[in-house]
């Protein structure tokens, strides 16, 4: 078995493990960002790198920011992250997902060249101006219902985050 999906699924199963376990919110999204980083080594390892960078620009950098936002939003004003500094394993996670970090950048600036390949894959797959032209031709109508739901989403939230206030 490839050393570098073994290091990366097991670095993902242990974070998936360590985000359903963990007794507060902020660490379990800690974890959550750990998995989607070694999720999108996994894609860059399978060759497939634009599905890499959406899992990390969507997944773990928009929808995650919007995951912290929204805990530290619900978070009472007397209630601090002090206790979260203190505790061992949230460290430990912490260090997992720095070394996850540094391992895909390792990856991406090592190239995929020397990764056996099990098959030849069609002329420009995942690039993204073929990516683009499905999105944008095909399935344009599937794009603006779902910016039309995030847009009216956006809206209640602030009405709701309003209404509190």
């Amino acid at each position: 078995m490839d050393p570098y999906f073994l290091v990366f699924a097991i670095m993902a199963l242990g974070a998936g493990v360590f985000t359903i376990s963990a007794r507060d919110a902020l660490p379990s999204a800690l974890g959550l960002l750990t998995v989607f980083i070694a999720l999108s080594a996994l894609y860059l390892h399978l060759h497939a790198p634009l599905i890499a960078i959406f899992q990390v620009t969507i997944y773990a950098g928009a929808i995650l920011v919007l995951i912290v936002f929204v805990i530290m939003l619900l978070m009472s004003p007397g209630q601090t992250l002090r206790h979260l500094q203190k505790n061992l394993s949230y460290r430990i996670m912490g260090g997992i997902l720095g070394a996850s970090m540094i391992a895909l950048l390792v990856i991406g600036l090592k190239g995929l060249s020397d990764m056996s390949r099990p098959r030849e894959l069609p002329q420009g797959f995942g690039h993204p101006s073929q990516f683009g032209d499905l999105f944008f031709k095909d399935y344009l109508m599937h794009f603006e219902v779902a910016s039309i739901l995030l847009l009216v989403a956006l809206i209640g939230a602030i009405y709701l985050a309003k209404r509190k206030a």
